[in-house]
């Protein structure tokens, strides 16, 4: 008899938490359900209480908004009053739908996190691709926007954060909408002065450190024997079917060479893994593969990229190789970068966005934006150094808060955490 009880009790039990938990996970759902004429589908993650995948009837052109198209969001929810963590993405966001995926901001702070898509990028691209309106201001007006919908549900203060071209886009964001976010905290984001810099000059001090000299000497070495390396490279992309078109292999091979420096400090490689002379084709080929990707120069890359690398030629400026050194060992004239852009029109670059924030960067309005650098980082060395700039000390464009002591970490949210009072 007592046995029964308890089985059923805890039969009652079980179902009153299956149906208290069910009932939680819908409470964001539901109201932003009865507010707005948006899809919204649920997803699993573990660092929130709520997750959900949403499209959002985004305008086209927010001089003439007549024209709409899908644009992707996740929302990570915890609280209708707990801080709000924009993440400004400056591609696609498939990374976002992991049960996994959080933010070390939001983690840190228990706040909620939306994640944006680009325009152009991933599901979030309009039916005509007029590029005349991929711009950094239409971007912004695509997150106002966003944020003037979910801000009626989370209550909250607001923060931007983005990486790289992300990072970009959550300072453009802070510059042309001051009062939507209370502060910003952008990660590995060149705050350029000028169209094109090159990578000789981006490269200069860093080269002259013996891990400089080393992988510039592993560069200059593989140029000089690349009649004998090319045959293993072409066996290699032959194998994993890379489609380079209309590229050959030989010039994607040069690409990968002339590219090897700058990858090599971007990503924080260890100067202990770089190869000598002495080490065997195979390793050689290996490690020039792993710094360097053939896959980013493939015709399937180039495509999903197209957006990214017109915004680098018509706003947000780019580097180019120095090829003079490599003269007599390039198949082909020209190496610009300018390759990854679409090739069917016209592209004028236009200086008014940079001119406007590097004017931003130096006034008072970035009292609230931090800036977080890593030491080797080219993409850093491009900008001018703020005061409210962090540096990890050998770190790289892969440089994060928690890539910081303990002590600067606590100065860090310290400051961020007090932005939220």
């Amino acid at each position: 008899m007592n046995r029964y009880i308890v089985k059923k009790g805890l039969v009652v039990l079980f179902a009153l938490c299956f149906f208290k938990t069910f009932s939680q996970t819908s409470i964001f759902q539901d109201k932003f359900s009865k507010l707005f004429d948006c899809t919204i589908t649920p997803k699993t993650n573990i660092n929130f209480k709520e997750y959900y995948e949403i499209t959002i009837r985004q305008s086209v052109d927010h001089s003439n908004p007549k024209s709409r198209f899908n644009q992707r969001i996740y929302i990570g929810f915890q609280n209708f009053n707990a801080a709000t963590v924009m993440v400004t993405d400056g591609y696609a966001i498939d990374y976002a739908s992991r049960s996994d995926y959080t933010n070390e901001l939001a983690k840190e702070l228990r706040a909620n996190i939306v994640v944006i898509e680009h325009r152009f990028f991933g599901k979030s691209v309009p039916d005509s691709m007029d590029w005349k309106l991929l711009t950094v201001k239409q971007a912004a007006d695509d997150y106002h926007f966003i944020k003037s919908i979910l801000e009626k549900l989370l209550t909250g203060k607001w923060l931007c954060t983005g990486i790289s071209k992300g990072g970009q886009a959550a300072l453009s964001y802070k510059m042309y909408y001051p009062e939507d976010m209370t502060g910003a905290v952008v990660y590995g984001t060149a705050v350029k002065s000028k169209q094109v810099a090159f990578t000789d000059s981006i490269l200069s001090d860093l080269s002259q450190t013996t891990p400089g000299k080393k992988i510039g000497g592993l560069q200059h070495y593989l140029f000089k024997h690349k009649t004998s390396l090319l045959p293993y490279f072409v066996t290699f992309c032959e194998q994993k079917n890379f489609d380079f078109s209309p590229l050959d292999h030989e010039t994607v091979f040069d690409f990968l060479l002339l590219e090897l420096p700058f990858s090599f400090w971007q990503n924080g490689n260890s100067p202990q893994d770089i190869p000598d002379s002495t080490a065997a084709t195979s390793h050689l080929l290996g490690y020039l593969v792993k710094v360097v990707h053939p896959r980013f120069f493939s015709a399937q890359n180039k495509k999903e990229l197209e957006p990214a690398f017109y915004m680098f030629y018509h706003e947000l400026g780019y580097y180019e190789y120095h090829t003079a050194p490599f003269i007599k060992y390039l198949k082909q004239k020209e190496y610009s970068n300018k390759h990854f852009a679409p090739q069917n029109i016209a592209i004028q670059f236009d200086n008014s966005y940079q001119k406007t924030v590097s004017s931003f960067v130096n006034s008072t309005d970035t009292k609230n934006v931090l800036f977080i650098y890593g030491q080797n980082d080219p993409w850093a060395l491009q900008t001018t150094t703020h005061k409210n700039s962090f540096w990890v000390q050998g770190g790289s464009h892969k440089s994060r808060i928690a890539d910081f002591s303990a002590e600067q970490q606590t100065a860090i949210y310290n400051t961020i955490t007090g932005w939220l009072k």
